[in-house]
């Protein structure tokens, strides 16, 4: 599958650097660029595209106000925010964005977007699933040979260690067949955060958030061994906006 992209931003420097590090992903074909959100608009209403990556501070019209006008008319087209500035994760979101990246762009931040977006247009997310697959309310693990519903307010955390996905409870680690893309995917995007390539925690069972070193972060968890799950640099700054910390 290729996801035919328009890239967004009234800097030419910055759609170079940007049209370079997409240009990894064979996934992706460029096939245009547009300096403003006026002009943006004309070409989607143009030509039929799979996702934008968009700045959102332009001359003129935001990004923001041309998400806003892409939803209105309706196209189905996923949303990708590169931007300086932290603060309108929030609002870009709201706005159903697939992912919203940081500048400088961290490469393995933007392998995972890339991902996300072509899980997203397989079908295979809860984006695709919305209105008739609901964001999972339990995740299958296995304990003792049998299948046992985990429920998701239950869910500490979740980790990838080599092959296996784990999911921990309070109480339990217990082995379960999903990836932890899918259930990156899959869980609700409001109470799971992918803080690390390979963790994904419920942010209710957070107990302490611990400054780590070079700017990044340990969580602390409510499960009985209170593990310390690692933040990554590429979601240090995402951790900081989510519980606005200073």
């Amino acid at each position: 599958m290729t996801l035919r992209v328009l890239i967004v931003d009234d800097e030419y420097p910055s759609r170079q650097q940007l049209r370079h590090a997409l240009g990894k992903h064979p996934e992706l074909e460029i096939i245009g660029e547009a300096a403003s959100a006026r002009e943006a608009l004309k070409l989607v209403e143009a030509v039929e595209y799979d996702a934008l990556f968009l700045d959102i501070n332009m001359p003129g019209a935001s990004g923001l106000e041309l998400a806003r006008a892409i939803r209105e008319k309706g196209p189905n087209i996923k949303l990708v925010f590169v931007t300086a500035f932290e603060e309108y994760a929030v609002e870009a979101f709201g706005l159903r964005a697939t992912d919203y990246l940081l500048k400088p762009i961290n490469e393995e931040r933007l392998t995972e977007t890339v991902g996300r977006l072509v899980a997203r247009a397989a079908g295979t997310t809860r984006a695709a699933f919305a209105g008739t697959h609901p964001a999972l309310a339990w995740v299958a693990a296995e304990k003792g040979g049998t299948k046992v519903p985990v429920p998701v307010e239950e869910i500490v955390f979740i980790t990838a260690e080599g092959y296996s996905v784990y999911v921990h409870t309070a109480q339990e680690r217990l082995p379960t067949r999903f990836t932890l893309q899918e259930l990156t995917d899959k869980l609700p995007l409001h109470t799971f955060f992918r803080c690390h390539r390979s963790y994904l925690v419920n942010i209710r069972q957070i107990r302490e958030i611990i400054p780590y070193f070079n700017g990044t972060y340990l969580l602390r968890m409510k499960d009985k061994h209170h593990t310390e799950v690692p933040v990554s640099r590429a979601r240090a700054r995402e951790l900081r906006h989510l519980f606005s910390l200073a």
